[in-house]
């Protein structure tokens, strides 16, 4: 297994392959916590001590906590520990020293860490594209509208500027004379720039988008979605309108050695998508009490969020098909080569 040798060494890898780490200042995200559910039913005498689950704060976590909070995993586990980490390198860190057992996880960091010789499996995808392009600009409602603009996109070099030029190529554009890309450090400081008249458009994921259109409106700005990057990938493939953007992980420790377990964990994630779709209020709560974001965003990026539980092994041609475009884009993703089958958990 290949460590990294210092936090940015990781941190470029991350910027590199997925662009999804949020910053804070915009939805009110607290500091990183550690909440412990503790299980009151003793019937039964197989039942795991103690399990870690966390994810970053955004949206896909509020199924985490469904998870560690309410679904039929209390019945099978003493403890459930959840967890939230605000950086990659931890999540890394944690999946390598075994302190987070199962996470919420962009498919994209789930395969490279899976190539560098973490011990895991990507268990499911869960979310289906979160990408949008939102302007204050009237006049700009197509890809041909971008012409001359200035584009406002976090994380150089990141899986949303990959995305980005891969479609604005398939839609004739050339990104390197047609539009003007300004790099951001985050898409918080995209949302800033974009609110300030500091640029033409920005590329935002949940729940940075429904930040921004609540932050303009605040402001008595306009701030509209013109792309919606999931369905201009379906019409430049030939495909469905749907990324699999985002799902969970697991360590092969626990995959091994508790199999009852993460099959409760497949099965209620098919619950906890259920139940957000039908209890948004409810979900935007408990997304507000443990990820520290704002109940209005949350509640919002849940009608963006194209939420569907399809497991790893039957997504594997809809992850394969993704991983490969961004290889087109940077062929140093994965290592230049797809995972194996020992990535997909069956």
């Amino acid at each position: 297994m290949k460590i990294y040798s210092n936090r940015r060494q990781f941190l470029q890898l991350i910027a590199a392959t997925t662009g999804l780490t949020l910053a804070n200042n915009i939805y009110g995200c607290t500091q990183e916590s550690t909440t412990t559910t503790s299980s009151s039913n003793n019937t039964g005498t197989s039942k795991l001590n103690n399990l870690s689950v966390g994810g970053s704060p955004i949206v896909i976590t509020i199924l985490m906590a469904y998870l560690a909070k309410q679904s039929e995993l209390l019945k099978e586990v003493e403890e459930i520990n959840f967890r939230i980490w605000k950086t990659h390198d931890r999540l890394r860190a944690d999946a390598v020293s075994g302190k987070l057992q199962v996470s919420a996880t962009p498919t994209s960091l789930a395969a490279n860490l899976y190539q560098k010789g973490v011990p895991l499996q990507l268990l499911n995808v869960l979310v289906w594209g979160v990408l949008y392009v939102l302007t204050t600009d009237k006049n700009i409602n197509s890809w041909q509208d971008l012409k001359g603009k200035t584009i406002l996109i976090a994380f150089r070099g990141g899986l949303p500027g990959q995305l980005f030029t891969y479609l604005a190529k398939q839609n004739n554009l050339n990104p390197a004379q047609d539009f003007k890309i300004q790099y951001t450090t985050d898409f918080a400081q995209s949302v800033q720039l974009l609110i300030a008249g500091k640029g033409d458009v920005a590329l935002l994921s949940e729940p940075a988008a429904s930040g921004a259109e609540l932050r303009g409106k605040q402001q008595g700005l306009e701030v509209r979605r013109v792309l919606d990057l999931q369905q201009e990938w379906g019409q430049a493939t030939g495909g469905k309108p749907r990324i699999p953007q985002a799902g969970t992980l697991a360590l092969s420790s626990l995959i091994n050695e508790h199999p009852k377990i993460i099959k409760t964990v497949q099965t209620e994630l098919g619950a906890a998508v259920n139940w957000v779709k039908q209890n948004p209020d409810a979900a935007a709560q408990l997304g507000a009490e443990y990820l520290g974001l704002k109940v209005p965003i949350i509640k919002q990026s849940l009608q963006y969020t194209p939420l569907e539980m399809v497991s790893a092994a039957d997504a594997k041609q809809d992850l394969e098909f993704w991983f490969k475009r961004l290889m087109e884009q940077n062929p140093k993703f994965l290592g230049g080569n797809l995972p194996d089958a020992g990535f997909y958990y069956v």
